[in-house]
């Protein structure tokens, strides 16, 4: 079955959507504060407002787009079908991110980038939404599903990479070395380019990607459907691993480049620094996706994660004279950490759509999706906002800090990291991914989801759809399935 050219052509479709999903991801977190404040010449409160007001309605559309989803049926399938629909408007909606179209007005600006942002939040749940449900129609099958999940994080970290780098190449050799106005031109032909790359990846997705068939009638959206996911156990514990790793992924990602810059004092050596980070989070999704097939998925957390979070307390005793190499070894280690989170938490969270199936008789991927991204989108931008909101309580203003390394010759950067404001900013680095990865490490603890006991998950399933019941398995596999289920055994399949 692993030379089987099919199985190999489905996995590389399936994961070149999420080509989009890392690729736009690393432009937009690189690029577009920076390109609204230096290039469109927007205010910074404003710019604030508008990534803020984006991210909540991104928030809002996504579990309404998954019940959408789990409702549709159509020719190419209740998922498939807006991977195709999604081409166009994925490209249209990166493009109007870094292109005003000749608006002058500021306020015009700051309505219209707030109308891209949301519409690009639209069209980035209307594909990735479906996406994040359709592996389980794909696979029933525990290992093969957490291998499809590697070929994904490869995929989306390699997007990743190249995302980091190419688009400032594009728009310094198009537009301008300088960062302001004239490098306008240039994010124009980088988001074109960008765009194409992004909407082409949801085709391939689209044509080599697969749905199960015959379905049960879609039933009516409703509150009560949504917040009746909670009701999972093991759902409930899979977002205790999967909110608590996304945030401290959000928050080292943001703070990142001030501890290169404020803390350590090696803003040149950033690129070199974040590629290490990225390269090494590729390589290791392999060894990590090995590890999950052999010992299960939640096993790469307890190498990951204790990786992780000894490098976080190292950052502590660094300061401007550390050489770059020692900062690539500890962005080497965090890597092993963000690899295994994400390939756990991505891989988990398909397992959790079968057990939901066992327990109510329901196919709910897109449900289960759309409130996952919706739950870790709110909970990043919450955690985001106290974060600045925190940086500017320290009297932190980075805009004040880049114009006085611009503009004093007598600037001394070793005075300035003496500041109360560089040790708060060193200290928000360490502790922030120590709790809440202590905390992520604490739910990954108490999962209970292991391969045998999915397996028998499936077989229940199988059974209760063959004769109504479970009664053919044995004493052993009925316990397996009320402990990973968290329900008696008569209330299964939506019984009362």
């Amino acid at each position: 079955m692993k030379n089987n050219p099919g199985l190999l052509k489905s996995k590389l479709c399936y994961a070149s959507g999420d080509i989009y999903g890392g690729g736009a991801f690393m432009i937009f977190s690189l690029l577009f504060m920076n390109f609204l404040v230096l290039v469109e010449g927007l205010p910074i409160v404003a710019t604030t407002v508008i990534i803020f007001i984006g991210r909540l309605w991104d928030a809002i559309t996504d579990p309404i787009m998954g019940r959408i989803s789990d409702r549709t049926r159509s020719r190419f399938g209740r998922r498939r079908i807006y991977f195709l629909i999604g081409i166009i408007p994925v490209h249209l909606s990166f493009v109007m991110l870094f292109h005003s179209f000749g608006i002058q007005s500021e306020i015009a600006k700051i309505i219209y980038y707030t109308f891209s942002y949301m519409f690009f939040g639209t069209v980035f749940s209307i594909v990735m939404v479906p996406y994040n449900a359709i592996l389980s129609d794909m696979s029933s099958d525990y290992n093969e599903r957490t291998s499809y999940t590697t070929f994904r994080m490869i995929f989306s970290g390699g997007a990743a990479l190249l995302c980091a780098v190419l688009p400032s190449f594009i728009i310094k050799s198009m537009g301008s070395e300088h960062n302001g106005p004239e490098q306008i031109p240039g994010y124009l032909i980088m988001a074109l380019v960008f765009g194409a790359v992004f909407g082409g990846c949801w085709f391939i997705t689209f044509a080599g990607t697969k749905e199960r068939e015959n379905l049960p009638p879609p039933e009516k959206i409703s509150l009560a459907s949504w917040l009746s996911v909670f009701s999972n156990a093991a759902y409930r514990n899979l977002l205790g691993i999967f909110i608590f790793f996304q945030i401290a992924v959000d928050l080292v990602l943001a703070l990142f480049i001030f501890y290169i810059d404020i803390v350590v004092l090696q803003y040149k050596n950033y690129e070199l620094v974040v590629g290490t980070l990225l390269v090494c989070s590729m390589l290791l999704m392999i060894l990590m996706g090995s590890l999950a097939r052999k010992k299960g998925k939640v096993f790469p957390l307890f190498i990951g994660l204790p990786v992780w979070i000894f490098s976080t307390i190292v950052f502590i005793w660094l300061d401007a004279t550390v050489p770059v190499f020692v900062l690539c070894i500890l962005a080497g280690l965090i890597a092993v950490g963000s690899s295994a989170g994400n390939l756990s938490t991505w891989s988990m969270l398909t397992d959790v759509y079968d057990i939901d199936e066992i327990r109510t008789g329901k196919r709910r991927e897109g449900l289960y999706a759309g409130m996952t991204t919706f739950l870790r989108k709110f909970a990043s931008g919450v955690a985001v906002l106290l974060m600045g909101f925190g940086l500017q309580a320290m009297g932190f203003d980075h805009n004040k800090y880049s114009e006085l390394k611009a503009k004093m010759t007598d600037f001394d950067p070793a005075i300035y990291a003496q500041s109360n404001v560089v040790t708060g900013i060193k200290w928000m680095f360490v502790l922030i991914p120590f709790i809440l990865l202590s905390l992520c490490f604490y739910f990954a603890v108490k999962n209970k989801v292991t391969k045998t006991r999915f397996d028998v998950v499936l077989k229940g399933i199988n059974e209760f759809k063959a004769h109504g019941n479970i009664d053919a398995l044995n004493e052993q596999e009925v316990a397996d399935v009320v402990l990973v289920t968290g329900m008696n055994k008569d209330k299964l399949w939506g019984k009362e």
